[in-house]
């Protein structure tokens, strides 16, 4: 209920309130993703492309249920009056990062709220309706994942 409330609230942030970076000025990257809609071998891909540009990438993706070894947050993470309960999430939210690459399509509140805490200076993601309020750069997605991620690389290097 109350995330509904920051959410609806929150509005778009505005580009001249944001500072700005470019991807070769850029540091600091981190990855926020969605387990159920994105595999491993494609999280992977878009670590190594970051990190292959010098880029230190830091990653957390929300699962439904846990899922092997990889750094997660689920729903029970997140209090319904909004009060983050995962350490490992709440300092996830807190780096200032450079650009911050969401991956996500779905309508999933606690992700949105995750992204909308999130300090990071650019986030970028795929373009969907629920999602743009909330980011400042929204590529289209191709139907291929690995080939969406590539193309999410290309672009931000334009930046």
């Amino acid at each position: 209920m109350i995330k509904n409330i920051f959410l609806n609230h929150k509005g778009k942030p505005t580009i001249a309130s944001k500072e700005h970076c470019t991807y070769s000025e850029a540091r600091n990257i981190g990855i926020l993703y969605n387990v159920d809609q994105f595999g491993l071998e494609v999280i992977e891909k878009l670590e190594d492309l970051l990190k292959g540009d010098g880029k230190d990438v830091a990653k957390i993706g929300f699962a439904e249920k846990p899922v092997d070894n990889r750094l997660i947050f689920s729903k029970k993470d997140i209090s319904g009056t909004g009060t983050v309960k995962n350490d490992n999430l709440s300092f996830f939210i807190n780096q200032p990062f450079d650009f911050l690459i969401s991956l996500d399509t779905s309508e999933n509140i606690n992700y949105k709220y995750v992204l909308a805490l999130s300090k990071a200076t650019c986030k970028v993601g795929f373009e969907t309706e629920q999602y743009y309020d909330l980011l400042q750069l929204s590529l289209k997605m191709d139907e291929s994942k690995p080939k969406a991620v590539t193309n999410m690389v290309r672009y931000l290097k334009m930046i």
